[in-house]
């Protein structure tokens, strides 16, 4: 049984030959536009995490250039306002980069979003799904537990509507 879902069924198998047919019936001039639209779409994708990791990978340089540097000295004792530079530069790097990630946030409506959350009631929420909130507006990256816990509050929210039901019932 475990091996039957690795193995295609009947539907996949004709959805395939019927791919290769017609692939096989198209000419070759569609044949290569085609390829070159995958090209084009996959270009595509590889720019746009290129820009996403540009200031990453501007970072890590300077990092690895200055553990360059520090393994090259000998006596570090004589150099201490040189590497009090070297960090205050990293650091004030991560700085730029924090604040400019938090403006683009902002910009994009997420600063009255996160006073609203502020307003809920500490009691209201557990403990772990708040944290999962929290997590989910800072945009730090997400364990599992969190997004079991985010996938547990949408189910809530979904019974929500019956809620008002009932509340304007109880209103009349």
């Amino acid at each position: 049984m475990s091996m039957d879902k690795w193995l295609d069924d009947d539907e996949t198998k004709e959805r395939k030959k019927k791919r290769d047919e017609i692939y096989g019936s198209l000419s070759s001039e569609k044949k290569n536009d085609l390829k070159q639209q995958k090209i084009r779409d996959l270009v595509k994708k590889d720019e746009i995490t290129s820009s996403l990791n540009e200031g990453r990978k501007d970072f890590l340089t300077k990092v690895l250039e200055f553990k360059d540097w520090l393994d090259n000295r000998t006596y570090i004792k004589g150099d201490i306002e040189r590497i009090q530079t070297w960090v205050e530069n990293l650091h004030s790097m991560i700085d730029a980069s924090i604040n400019f990630h938090n403006k683009t946030k902002f910009n994009n409506g997420e600063e009255p979003l996160i006073n609203r959350y502020k307003s809920i009631p500490v009691k209201f929420l557990d403990e772990k799904t708040r944290i999962a909130l929290n997590k989910k507006l800072k945009g730090i990256k997400k364990t599992n537990s969190d997004n079991y816990y985010l996938r547990k509050l949408k189910e809530k929210i979904k019974n929500i509507e019956y809620y008002v039901i009932l509340r304007d019932i109880l209103e009349s």
